[in-house]
């Protein structure tokens, strides 16, 4: 095991498996990990043959023996618990959009990890959840220009209604938490999420997100401005030098 506190060997039991694999932190002063799942023969050579209808079956009974090779580990803080159950109930509650509009969650594991022992009281397993390893990228760090496209901004609006059909709240609207897969947007993170009371509408969080593009916007332009000062500045100062030399 490696010393690198970002870096670990997570020994996890899910349900009738247990498999030890290596984890990387992916959030500073989060526990949460890029882990790497060790293929499993038997469910590569079952999928191989098994009709679709078969396969999605197993799948669905026993996702511990089919998970993809990476997935999103994220720990309970213990001084966080509701925000844990929190998130586990929201992922069930949107069931239907898993896989498409948000992570797909495989389900609860315990997590032992030595190295992390050490340095706790309790030796018990932490509880853990396992969430599709979504390959996008987040609206934070997509280009300013991108983030005014207009088919972006509809597939942002779309999200936020179908959350409103199923009567939840994101509960922390900030582009981070939004990633861009192809051509649709996925949310993530629940831990702030509740549901929808009557008194409050998700287009308060959508105007917060765009209250946010507005500000990258006049940062960007701000950051333009200041550059093209800089040039002119710079373009005036050779001219002056050469101006000097000649007459010189």
């Amino acid at each position: 095991m490696e010393d690198d506190e970002d870096r670990s060997i997570k020994d996890i039991q899910f349900g009738f498996r247990r498999f030890q694999a290596p984890a990387n932190r992916i959030h500073a002063n989060r526990n949460v990990f890029l882990l790497n799942v060790p293929p499993n023969p038997i469910a590569s050579w079952l999928l191989s043959w098994m009709p679709q209808l078969v396969r999605s079956w197993l799948q669905r009974l026993l996702p511990e023996w089919f998970l993809p090779a990476t997935v999103i580990l994220k720990e309970r803080n213990p001084t966080k618990a509701d925000n844990y159950e929190n998130e586990i109930a929201t992922y069930l509650h949107l069931q239907s959009l898993q896989g498409t509009r948000i992570p797909r969650l495989f389900g609860e594991v315990a997590v032992s990890d030595p190295h992390a022992q050490r340095y706790q009281i309790s030796k018990r397993p932490t509880p853990a959840i396992l969430l599709e390893n979504v390959k996008g990228v987040s609206l934070h760090n997509l280009p300013t220009e991108e983030l005014r496209n207009p088919r972006l901004l509809r597939e942002l609006k779309d999200i936020y209604n179908l959350l409103t059909e199923k009567g939840v709240v994101h509960g922390d609207p900030r582009l981070h938490n939004f990633l861009r897969v192809d051509k649709r947007i996925v949310a993530i993170d629940f831990e702030f999420s509740y549901p929808l009371p009557s008194d409050i509408t998700n287009e308060n969080e959508l105007e917060t997100l765009m209250r946010e593009i507005k500000k990258r916007e006049r940062q960007g332009q701000g950051a333009e401005f200041k550059r093209l000062v800089s040039g002119v500045y710079f373009i005036e100062g050779r001219k002056r030098l050469e101006t000097d030399s000649n007459g010189g």
